[in-house]
């Protein structure tokens, strides 16, 4: 009975001692995480477990990424701004050409592309880098673009991270789109058909889902056209009923739900406000307006919606420009944007991020251990 009894207790240390370590891993950074990964195969297997994984990126803070070229340097930055909001640290030098540009951001990994139409997938906190094959249509592919553009999405029914590619068709039409994905992990793009509807800007993911304004955003027929990356289905809805449309509008994502910014005001100078309206998530039809602030006057192409507006650390962000970053905060009685960081010297994107250990490839590790 004694030796039953001791046999059972050595049986059971194993498991004890490794559930110990993964409740030590939860509570460690992701950068720590990435250096774990390589110091035996059995850290590497317990930290590359899709549930781990999925887990660890659900507690960690979303922090606010600025990425940029530095041309006259010859030099790629990912710089993390921190949460008090007046310091910023570099993080390792995306494996990237000078012309490269962020698509978006999800899960901690950057979609990235460059004016040649190339693709690149890049886990910044593990350096880890995938690139992509080809697509299949590359003419026009910039930062800028409506018309070829690509997003990276995760679908959370299948756990899995696709790129969508939306380009226009062979023939000249410009009511329609085409539309390829590729997911990480697979050896190639997959064509999903074309969809009525051509974009009139560039997509934003949000919850597994695409979405993306017509052309016919400034008049009633417009439409919200979305990608479901699970099912693979394409669906569309209406814009909410409103007197104005005014100068521009646009989609982003805030707080983890879709929302449509609205930039009304004239064109010769202030005042110029935004109202952000948010799509209620149990419905999908209604839309309950949610921040309304004033937009400060630059420049004439100012009149258009800012190129990014992110929520983080309780605040709305908005980048104006090219070089300009505001702040507004909602707690505040002030209906003003405030700058949040000094005019860089170099042009940027800002996108939202979550340090992760999200793998690409599923043998990355495993070379690196050998």
């Amino acid at each position: 009975m004694e030796r039953k009894k001791a046999r059972a207790a050595e049986e059971g240390a194993p498991s004890i001692c490794d559930d110990a370590l993964t409740e030590v891993f939860r509570r460690l950074p992701a950068r720590a995480l990435a250096a774990c990964r390589l110091v035996c195969k059995s850290w590497m297997s317990v930290l590359t477990d899709p549930h781990f994984v999925h887990e660890h990126l659900g507690r960690g803070p979303q922090k606010l990424l600025l990425f940029a070229n530095d041309r006259v340097n010859d030099r790629s930055l990912a710089m993390v701004l921190a949460d008090d909001g007046r310091s910023m640290y570099q993080l390792s030098r995306p494996a990237a050409s000078r012309s490269a540009f962020v698509h978006n951001s999800c899960n901690g990994l950057l979609c990235l592309g460059d004016s040649t139409g190339a693709v690149e997938v890049l886990n910044l906190t593990t350096g880890e880098s995938l690139a992509l094959p080809m697509p299949i249509c590359t003419a026009g592919s910039s930062q800028f673009s409506s018309c070829n553009w690509h997003c990276l999405g995760f679908c959370p029914g299948t756990r899995e991270h696709k790129v969508v590619h939306f380009y226009p068709g062979a023939q000249i039409d410009s009511f329609k789109v085409r539309c390829e994905i590729y997911t990480i992990g697979d050896g190639a793009w997959r064509q999903i058909g074309a969809f009525h509807g051509a974009p009139a800007d560039r997509g934003v993911h949000v919850n597994g889902t695409v979405y993306y304004l017509t052309k016919f955003r400034y008049i009633a027929s417009s439409r919200i056209n979305s990608l479901n990356l699970q099912s693979e289905k394409f669906d569309v809805m209406r814009l909410p009923p409103r007197k104005s449309y005014g100068g521009h509008c646009s989609l982003t994502e805030l707080q983890g739900k879709l929302c449509l910014l609205v930039v009304d005001g004239a064109l010769e100078g202030p005042p110029r406000t935004m109202d952000i309206l948010m799509l209620n998530t149990d419905d999908k039809q209604g839309w309950t307006p949610r921040y309304h602030f004033s937009l400060p006057w630059l420049v004439s192409s100012c009149y258009f919606t800012p190129k990014h507006t992110l929520f983080h650390d309780g605040k709305i962000w908005v980048q104006l420009l090219a070089r300009n970053l505001y702040c507004f905060d909602p707690s505040s009685n002030s209906e003003e944007l405030t700058i949040a960081w000094p005019e860089l010297d170099f042009p940027f994107s800002t996108h939202t991020f979550i340090e992760s250990i999200v793998p690409l490839r599923k043998d990355y590790y495993i070379k690196q251990i050998q």
